[in-house]
């Protein structure tokens, strides 16, 4: 089976991983730093903390923003679940949005219908690689004093008007899980816009406590003779911090981003002179929005017809091929349903008729020209 996502890992990967073994530091060591430093560059982030999952990125954001009871959160149905937990997690209320139908992303005017005097945060996914409408909503939530989180769990360096995502909100979080661009085996990180924010960030990454502050050399890990005092647990927090092979990979995997990004790139254009070459109502790709730059993360075509996406699919699997579909509505889930009472008509709709076809760096020519070829064949027999 040629798969949806498969990581690119080469010997230099595996080099970073034997230095860290060798080294004896498992936590808090040179490449977590490191790593750090790198991505914070790399996006212009005013901080960044390596988390253990995207998970962890999204329940550090909700601490942060004090959520609790009677807070209202909104936030797209169509998305992964540890969103919505993030919020239930601190007793806060997830208020699901409709999306875009075009590029899957959350309608910045369901941003503005849904929000309430309870409202206090807004999280945005930044679906498929691609940003949404993030400028128009970040002016929406600064005029009405709303925390903004984004969810660039796809969209690892892509931008928006020149400006990378994740720099936009409060905060950025972001998943370098086995399935995404690059990779760090389970792993993610937080990036913190809001300067007021940084202080508790490395508070709740330290499991509540205020260590940072009288351990400054983490290869040592013991506090300074000289230093009076000594850390204590100063608020909340947990095991956040992302272990340093994970952190050793994902510096490698940086490291030659450029030429990953620039294989899928490619790939993902093929892509789309095939589909679009199609001029039909029958099914479309979505696709980044004007003035922006995708991570081609995923290639994503949408049916007009469940039938046909079903054939389509099974087509594919068929011929060993992984095209599958990808959420299921958060707010028709069984906990969706607790918080959710109404219907989103555009969600409802659209998720099943959603197709994935493989995207990966490593994708070869051989395994992408057998792709292609039942792909135009499915296409022509249900166009011409």
């Amino acid at each position: 089976m040629i798969p949806i996502s498969k990581p690119s890992i080469d010997k230099n990967d595996l080099k970073f991983i034997k230095n860290v073994l060798k080294s004896k530091i498992l936590t808090d060591g040179y490449y977590q730093k490191k790593t750090e430093q790198l991505i914070k560059n790399l996006i212009k982030s005013k901080y960044i903390g390596l988390t253990h999952s995207c998970t962890a990125a999204l329940e550090i954001s909700s601490i942060l923003m004090n959520l609790k009871k009677n807070d209202e959160v909104i936030m797209p149905s169509y998305g992964f679940v540890s969103v919505a937990n993030a919020v239930v997690l601190r007793g806060a209320k997830p208020v699901f949005a409709e999306i875009d139908p075009k590029t899957l992303n959350i309608s910045y005017e369901e941003i503005k219908k849904r929000t309430t005097k309870k409202t206090k945060a807004i999280f945005v996914i930044h679906y498929a690689g691609n940003p949404c409408e993030i400028d128009k909503v970040a002016n929406f939530a600064k005029k009405r004093k709303l925390y903004l989180v984004e969810d660039v769990a796809h969209s690892f360096l892509a931008k928006y008007k020149n400006k990378f995502l994740g720099t936009f909100g409060d905060i950025g979080v972001f998943s370098f899980h086995e399935t995404k661009n690059i990779v760090g085996g389970q792993a993610g990180c937080i990036s913190i816009n809001n300067s007021s924010l940084i202080d508790r960030t490395n508070i709740i990454l330290d499991k509540g406590t205020d260590r940072k502050k009288f351990i400054d050399n983490m290869k040592k890990k013991i506090i300074p003779s000289q230093k009076k005092g000594f850390y204590s647990w100063v608020d909340l927090g947990s095991e956040y911090r992302a272990p340093e092979i994970t952190s050793a990979l994902l510096y490698s995997q940086i490291k030659k981003v450029k030429k990953i990004q620039n294989k899928r790139q490619i790939i993902w254009n093929k892509y789309k002179k095939i589909i679009e070459n199609y001029k039909t109502d029958k099914f479309y790709l979505v696709k980044p929005i004007k003035k922006s730059l995708s991570a081609f993360h995923l290639l994503v075509i949408v049916f007009k017809d469940l039938k046909i996406s079903e054939e389509f699919k099974n087509l594919m699997q068929k011929n060993n091929i992984a095209a599958t579909f990808h959420y299921v509505p958060l707010h028709k889930s069984k906990m969706g349903k607790r918080y959710c009472k109404y219907k989103l008509p555009i969600t409802e709709k659209i998720y099943n008729r959603v197709v994935r076809l493989p995207l990966f760096s490593d994708l070869s020519a051989k395994e992408f020209k057998k792709i292609s070829s039942i792909l135009k064949k499915f296409m022509n027999k249900i166009v011409l």
